[in-house]
């Protein structure tokens, strides 16, 4: 029986208030900037687009009244001005006569000052310019509808360009403020998830380590010398169990961070100095701890720390629950892809009901003689530390006939993630 257990996205309703709260307040921050971006973006357009029409309307005003000069100096007749324009002539005996189109109220433009002149007709808007050349004193109206509709749609064309930037970099803005604070709210569930699971491991063992302290106390001048060495050396291992799970708390918080580095490790020589750091203790429980070496050597890419405390995991959960007597095997074996490390027990087995949640932080198994079988944060860091360098925690059990657990491994250092150890 083999199970690859992959974690369910938290939803709603299984995500903690806090943690709801702070995306909540990151989101509504990536808003607000994403806001005062597309005003400073919109002051920036508006400027801009108002220069560029205080430029062009300055623009074309000189080069009408360029027009206007160079028509004046050369009138000599009003029968064929060029298109838009209306040239009305006065000449030296006093004669006027105005160009065809020309509006009623020109004539009297005749005797307006040299100069130019804005004038009006109705619905028509004209520039004009009034002056003396050879032939007499002419005047020259320039319609300046078609120069108006240029305007408009000048105008036109910046008011949408303004709104479609602003609407652009409103969207970019948005996008790119969503991912930069993606690794603060990463790192806020990540702190959150940390002090939950210190202050929900270390409650107990602290209870216990104070009590048994507390008690010590009270009693010392009461009891044997041997019965105080004895609990004198319980405190001891309340205070290395407490060390231990501190190491798994930031071993956890750290592969969870982020990668930064690896180093070659191989397997094989660590599995065997698990296996000697063990023993001592396992043959004080009654349990043989033996090493199985398929290959020579078993090099992954990773952090020695991480492996050596996963590897180190299973071993002490298969130890402690193994009955006396018991046999607690580590295998070690290569190939081209993989590094395999399996350990397996003759113990009592996990019950088909507890697969779903043996990689479940904090999750306890059924009873046992010796105490309840805790899976805690040990086997879920394990699996943590398997993904964290490429791999994954293969498990076989049948109830009361042992269990074993297979930590894979990527053998070729380029499929091994960084991680920071």
């Amino acid at each position: 029986m083999r199970t690859r257990r992959r974690g369910r996205p938290p939803t709603l309703a299984t995500r903690p208030a806090a943690v709801i709260g702070d995306e909540h307040l990151l989101r509504r921050a990536g808003r607000l900037a994403a806001l005062q971006s597309a005003i400073a973006l919109a002051l920036v357009l508006l400027v801009v687009g108002v220069a560029v029409f205080l430029v062009d309307s300055r623009v074309q005003s000189r080069q009408i009244d360029t027009q206007l000069r160079s028509i004046v100096a050369t009138a000599e007749d009003v029968d064929d001005p060029p298109p838009g324009t209306v040239i009305v002539l006065r000449d030296h005996d006093g004669a006027t006569e105005a160009g065809p189109g020309a509006p009623p109220r020109a004539l009297e433009l005749v005797d307006a000052p040299n100069g130019f002149v804005e004038f009006r007709d109705g619905d028509r808007h004209f520039r004009v310019l009034v002056a003396d050349n050879s032939y007499g004193r002419a005047v020259v109206l320039l319609d300046l509808e078609p120069f108006e509709a240029g305007r408009d749609r000048l105008l036109t064309a910046l008011a949408l360009a303004e709104f479609a930037g602003i609407a652009a970099s409103t969207l970019v803005v948005f996008l790119l403020t969503r991912r930069s604070i993606r690794p603060l709210s990463q790192a806020l569930s990540l702190q959150r998830r940390f002090v939950a699971d210190a202050s929900h491991e270390l409650r107990a063992p602290l209870t216990v380590l104070h009590t048994r302290a507390q008690l010590l106390a009270r009693r010392a001048g009461r009891l044997e010398p041997s019965e105080v060495s004895r609990q004198l050396e319980g405190l001891v291992d309340d205070t290395r169990a407490l060390s231990e799970l501190v190491e798994d708390l930031l071993l956890s918080a750290s592969l969870e961070s982020g990668p930064d580095a690896r180093e070659p490790v191989d397997t094989a020589d660590m599995c065997e100095e698990i296996r000697d750091s063990v023993s001592a203790h396992a043959q004080s429980l009654g349990v043989t701890v033996d090493l199985e070496r398929d290959t020579a050597t078993a090099v992954v890419s990773g952090s020695r720390p991480a492996l050596r405390r996963a590897v180190h995991g299973l071993v002490d959960n298969a130890v402690t629950h193994v009955r006396p007597g018991g046999r607690v095997t580590i295998r070690v074996a290569a190939d081209a892809e993989y590094v395999r490390i399996t350990v397996t027990d003759t113990g009592i087995g996990i019950p088909p009901q507890q697969m779903q949640r043996l990689f479940t932080r904090f999750a306890h198994g059924p009873d046992r003689p010796g105490g309840p079988r805790r899976y805690g944060i040990g086997l879920a860091l394990v699996r943590e530390v398997a993904a964290a360098h490429g791999g994954r925690v293969l498990v076989e059990s049948r109830e009361g006939h042992g269990a074993g657990f297979t930590l894979e491994l990527p053998a070729d250092s380029q499929k091994a993630p960084r991680i920071r150890p």
